[in-house]
């Protein structure tokens, strides 16, 4: 009996006392304390979504990519003037699809200037296959890479971000870039390292838009 009260004594934590009726001795219990385990944070269902949402846009797969772009409407993908695009759809051009397979040269021929309208239809043409080709990459965003020659996945893949940044920089100072852009900003590094990044990946299966026409 005296040597558990003996361990009773030796705990670490606080003792309490417990009074004994009838008599006069106090003993001492040992009270053993909470343990302070964290709770794990439970995600409400709306953020879930949120973030689920972001990571597939980030990592859609490139089949998903390459049909969503050529699905668009020529008029939506800022790659020309809604005059041109009415243009287009005048010739049975309405989707990027369709201008990604079209001639140029057979084309040409229904504008007022053949030759440039062929070299035009040429940058559109290339524009919408690069875009197609790299996950995130919208059209208006590589008419901006084809205006300053970088016109393929291999090409895009031996690049670096500032590099490319600054040929981007100095385009936009131009009649031709400032029209292009029409008051948009120009890609972040961030962005086109992530563009960088999915042509490295893709270099070794490079898919058939990503040929320059």
């Amino acid at each position: 009996m005296l040597r558990s009260f003996l361990r009773l004594f030796s705990a670490p934590t606080a003792p309490k006392p417990i009074e004994m009726a009838g008599g006069s001795i106090t003993l001492y219990a040992k009270v053993p304390l909470a343990e302070n385990k964290p709770k794990s944070i439970q995600k409400s269902p709306a953020h879930q979504t949120a973030h689920q949402h972001a990571h597939q846009h980030a990592h859609q797969p490139a089949g998903n990519h390459r049909q969503r772009v050529l699905s668009m409407k020529i008029a939506h993908i800022g790659i020309c003037s809604p005059q041109r695009a009415k243009r287009l759809a005048a010739l049975n051009l309405i989707s990027a699809g369709d201008l990604a397979v079209a001639d140029p040269s057979t084309l040409a021929k229904h504008f007022g200037a053949p030759r440039k309208a062929a070299s035009m239809l040429r940058h559109y043409r290339r524009a919408i296959r690069l875009a197609a080709s790299v996950p995130g990459m919208m059209p208006r965003d590589a008419m901006l890479l084809v205006s300053v020659h970088r016109r393929s996945i291999r090409g895009l893949a031996s690049e670096t971000p500032g590099s490319l940044y600054r040929d981007l920089q100095r385009f936009a100072e131009s009649s031709q870039g400032r029209s292009l852009l029409r008051g948009r900003r120009l890609p972040s590094t961030r962005r086109i390292k992530q563009w960088i990044t999915q042509c490295e990946a893709a270099r070794s299966n490079r898919p058939a838009y990503a040929q320059a026409a």
